[in-house]
Parts: structure tokens; C-alpha cells; sequence
């Protein structure tokens, strides 16, 4: 079962703008003023974060995108029984939430010597109530872009050492790590011609020490406009976890506006063009 999978002139200001007025209903932390190198996540910070377990023990990362619907990697159900899979949204004790699962559908074309369309869509057996704690997360729609350089925040209940498999203490804290992205062209130099392609979004830091790990696989990448959250990637995999020069790859969310509307043909979860945008400052 397969978690994370491991394998100059002019000084430059980057800014963020979407195109479209983001629904209200989503990308909102009301209470939001170890992944490797990372920190404690304050209660509610992450309020789409959800728990995919196995039998009772957390494998993989989710995010609800809206009241029936979590997004996740497809990686993490190609080899269990789904029938066996729960989940559990993220927050304090008495906040649990752990609604039954009554479909996951992973994408038609995943492709796993190549990691390539790594999503899979689950859909819970009823609605759930949102609260300060539960809130689902806007999605990069179609077109969104996301320069070298965007600082996006990852976050998980994933290993917190790479190669050691050190696992998350007690009581388990989620953990969550400010990443920047890594422009594919680079990408492509790092992991090798053509392992990187279009459906995917790189992000970490090239000194290494930071990433993402094994366990935080189909959680959420995000990226902040104003105070709405946008995910713009999904967990997907890595050259073990925070190693230097081997970002931790993402899949790239804004490929499959499409694919996810056909599947979920109501009640849409909100998409986000996002920019990142280049100012040149002179100096």
C-alpha cells in the first residue's frame, strides 16, 4: 500500500489575484489568523483537512470540497478493499465528525508507473453540517497558474522524518510546512525528462527540509488570495521526503475542473481561477 510515493538584475515581487469572485461556501478558516520540518496546526486552522483511514489507522489525506465530496489521491485506493475505508474530518476531540463512505472513484486515466492523473473522488453517504471547524476548500479552476516562487502551505499526519519512517507522536497534531512552488521546467531537470508533465505542480525547498512525507498522500496544497484558500495541489509523490534538489510533486488540480463537475453533477464545489503574478520593481 503505497502512501507518499518515494522514489538577478531587477529584484521580483510575487503577488496572487483570481479572476472570479470565489463562492462564499468555501475556502474560508474562520479560525485561521509533521509533515518534515513543519509545525503544529492550531485547532481548526485547516477546517477541509480530512483523515483517510484503513481499518481504523490513518493512511492518506483529504479535503472536503463540499458537504458530500472529498478529494484525495488515487494512489491511496488502488490496492485496499474501499468498503473498508472511513474517514474523519480534522479538528479538536469533541469536534469529530466521521461520516461513512458510499463511493470512491479514481480517475479513469491514473496511471501509476508515472503518477500521472494521481485523484480520486469520494463521496460520503450523507451531507455534513459545516461549523468554524468543518469548511470545504475552493478549488484552482481551469487556466489558474502558479509562478516559481508562490509560497503554498501543505499539511498532513504524515511521517515527520525522511527515510527513518519516524512517525507522528502522540497525540498526533496535524502538522502543516510553507512551501514554495518549483516551476515544472525546473522540476523536469530535478526528477528527470518528462517524469514531471502538465497535470502536475512541484513545491518545496531545493536546500531540502521541508516537504511533505508517506502518510500525507491526497491531502491538500494551498495556496491564500485575500481570505479565501484555494487548493491547488494534491499529495502525490516525492524522491523520499525533504530530500535537496527532489520537491515534493503535487497533483495539479486546476486539470480536472472538467472531470471533477462530470462526477459531481450537483451541488459544485467552488472553483478559483487563481494567478500568480510577476510585478518587476525597479531598483
Amino acid at each position: 500500500f503505497l502512501l507518499k510515493i518515494s522514489l538577478t538584475c531587477s529584484s521580483l515581487l510575487l503577488t496572487s489575484v483570481f479572476t472570479c469572485r470565489p463562492p462564499s461556501v468555501c475556502g474560508q478558516a474562520p479560525l485561521n489568523t509533521r509533515i518534515v520540518g513543519g509545525q503544529n496546526a492550531a485547532p481548526g486552522s485547516w477546517p477541509w483537512q480530512v483523515s483517510m483511514r484503513y481499518q481504523g489507522s490513518h493512511v492518506c489525506g483529504g479535503s472536503l470540497i463540499n458537504n458530500r465530496w472529498i478529494l484525495s489521491a488515487a494512489h491511496c485506493f488502488t490496492l485496499i478493499r474501499w468498503s473498508s475505508v472511513t474517514c474523519v474530518m480534522y479538528h479538536v476531540l469533541r469536534y469529530d465528525v466521521s461520516p461513512l463512505i458510499s463511493r470512491i472513484i479514481v480517475h479513469p486515466r491514473y496511471n501509476g508507473n508515472t503518477n500521472n492523473n494521481d485523484l480520486a473522488l469520494v463521496q460520503l453517504s450523507s451531507t455534513i453540517n459545516f461549523s468554524d471547524y468543518i469548511q470545504p476548500i475552493c478549488l484552482a479552476a481551469a487556466g489558474s497558474t502558479l509562478y516559481n516562487g508562490t509560497e503554498t502551505w501543505v499539511t498532513g499526519w504524515g511521517y515527520i522524518q525522511s527515510g527513518g519512517e519516524l512517525s507522528l507522536p502522540p497525540p498526533g497534531i496535524l502538522q502543516e510546512v510553507e512551501v514554495p512552488v518549483i516551476g515544472n521546467g525546473k522540476c523536469n531537470c530535478l526528477y528527470g525528462p518528462g517524469s514531471i508533465t502538465k497535470n502536475m505542480l512541484c513545491a518545496g525547498l531545493l536546500a531540502g527540509g521541508k516537504d511533505s512525507c508517506q502518510g500525507d498522500s491526497g491531502g491538500p496544497l494551498v495556496v491564500k488570495q485575500g481570505s479565501v484558500w484555494v487548493q491547488a495541489g494534491i499529495v502525490s509523490f516525492g524522491n523520499g521526503c525533504a530530500e535537496p534538489k527532489y520537491p515534493g510533486v503535487y497533483t495539479r488540480v486546476s486539470q480536472y475542473q472538467s472531470w471533477i463537475s462530470s462526477v459531481i453533477t450537483s451541488n459544485l464545489p467552488g472553483f478559483v481561477t487563481y494567478f500568480s503574478i510577476i510585478l518587476v520593481i525597479d531598483s
